[in-house]
């Protein structure tokens, strides 16, 4: 592999572990005072592959005359003042490395800037400043001829970069750990592989998926501080062991079977400086692994930290879109999505079920007389009405904008239109409050029973809000 071909590697891998918007290599022209981009890996379509930055010139340029890092969080100024791109971005964060040689010359910059991140955390920061040591290495023996020894030690980065995004895009939990035991060979030699997980951080942990091991770690629970896994979680550090000269050492948990591994190493996955789990080889010969195993490890854990945010990102979102925003009740979607499971428990043999809606006719009125405030807190208050007046088991849904869906169990018709006739009284004949103001609420409510009236969810709850407004409604 060549020189150059090593160093896109190294801006892909670089960009991919920082996820950053635009990852570039700003290399000194042959005046030796300018800086120009040679490589780039961008998102953005205004990437200026022209621009020309002097010594001292902007971030880029300050890095270089100074020979120190330029870290721009929250960044606030306009991107195109960077000289790199031809419009602004909106960026959130900027990063700026230089490339030194052994004697401390300038050889060149590395550019890293984030649209999704306000901060370049420090452990980004130390693992950014690898590859730029790493660059620089290249940079300085680009011109040379030998290229036979470079082969030999960077052939596993176009692996890492591809299979370190394989693990970031991981769709589901369980997938994620699929992936991480199946390190390709070209990244890693070894005999066995495990993944942990630590449920949000908190022990005891336990084994999610593994291979090359000869037991079952299914009831198996990794404590803090205890074996190798227990103390990596513990230091949040990798730990290697080069060599345990036959000793039998503990892995996951004191009850753990024996196994003829000499040589071991776990690396912890986190997330927000939040420790999430471990991954973890082992080699039955010593000296296997050792801490550049570590560092190369630590791109892919990285890898996961960022899968575990995405996909626990996404998962909060979905649930977000499931709950009313003002009254922080579950709306009608959540009735759409969790259909099956609700059904499930609501409508059981011998066992009736009443749902009842309960419509706020005058609500568009209200908000728009006396405010979107005052409109928000009397929905607020309702909720907490009919959680205090439903007896239990009940849910209470959010059903539309101005109507909410009472569903009560365990409880006869008549006791049901009783609590009808008394939520119409209240209603009827007593002023509510809201922002200090007074308000009279219209109601209509309308009563749909299980198994009387269906035995569908969807066709029950529609019943009822029909009844309320007159119309028929249904998912």
């Amino acid at each position: 592999m060549k020189n150059p071909d090593i160093l896109t590697h190294l801006i892909e891998l670089a960009g991919n572990t920082a996820n950053a918007y635009t990852t570039a290599l700003f290399q000194l022209d042959i005046d030796g005072k300018t800086l120009v981009p040679t490589r780039h890996l961008s998102l953005s379509k205004s990437f200026n592959e022209n621009v020309r930055i002097g010594m001292g010139q902007g971030p880029i340029g300050k890095s270089a005359l100074t020979r120190n890092a330029v870290i721009l969080d929250q960044f606030e100024g306009d991107a195109s003042n960077l000289k790199i791109y031809k419009s602004d971005e909106n960026l959130k964060s900027f990063l700026a490395l230089p490339l030194l040689s052994p004697d401390g010359n300038i050889l060149g910059v590395l550019t890293l800037d984030s649209k999704e991140s306000y901060v370049f955390s420090q452990k980004l920061q130390k693992i950014m400043t690898g590859f730029a040591e790493q660059m620089a290495w290249h940079l300085l023996h680009e011109e040379t001829a030998v290229t036979v020894d470079a082969d030999r030690s960077w052939p596993f980065f176009k692996e890492l970069s591809a299979y370190s995004r394989f693990v970031a895009e991981s769709p589901q939990l369980p997938d994620l750990s699929q992936r991480l035991i199946q390190v390709p060979p070209e990244i890693l030699k070894y005999d066995a592989i495990a993944v942990v997980e630590l449920d949000e951080g908190r022990f005891p942990g336990r084994v999610l998926a593994h291979r090359g091991f000869s037991q079952d770690f299914e009831n198996l629970t990794i404590e803090e501080g205890k074996g190798l896994t227990g103390s990596c979680a513990k230091n949040n550090q990798p730990i290697v062991i080069s060599d345990a000269e036959d000793r039998e050492l503990t892995i996951f948990n004191e009850d753990e079977e024996p196994e003829p591994f000499q040589s071991l190493l776990a690396v912890p996955i986190v997330l927000r400086d939040a420790l999430r789990g471990a991954l973890i080889f082992a080699c039955q010969e010593p000296d296997s692994l050792d801490a550049d195993d570590a560092d190369r490890i630590s791109i892919i854990c990285a890898s996961a930290g960022a899968a575990i945010y995405c996909i626990e990102t996404r998962r909060n979102w979905q649930y977000d879109r499931s709950l009313d925003q003002i009254t922080g009740a579950p709306n009608h979607r959540f009735l759409i999505e969790h259909r099956e499971a609700i059904q499930g428990e609501i409508l059981k043999e011998n066992q009736e079920a009443h749902f009842l809606a309960v419509q706020l006719t005058n609500l568009p009125s209200i908000y728009e007389t006396h405010g979107t405030d005052c409109g928000d807190q009397l929905l607020r208050q309702m909720i907490s009405m009919f959680s205090k007046a439903a007896p239990s088991p009940k849910y209470v849904f959010k059903y539309s904008d101005n109507t909410f869906l009472l569903i009560l169990m365990e409880r006869t018709r008549e006791e049901v239109l009783s609590l009808e006739a008394r939520l119409r009284h209240v209603f009827e004949n007593n002023q509510f409050y809201a922002q200090s103001k007074s308000l009279s609420l219209k109601t209509d409510l309308g009563l749909a029973s299980y198994p009387a009236d269906g035995k569908d969810l969807a066709l029950l709850a529609g019943l009822a809000y029909g009844r309320a407004t007159q119309t028929f409604a249904s998912f």
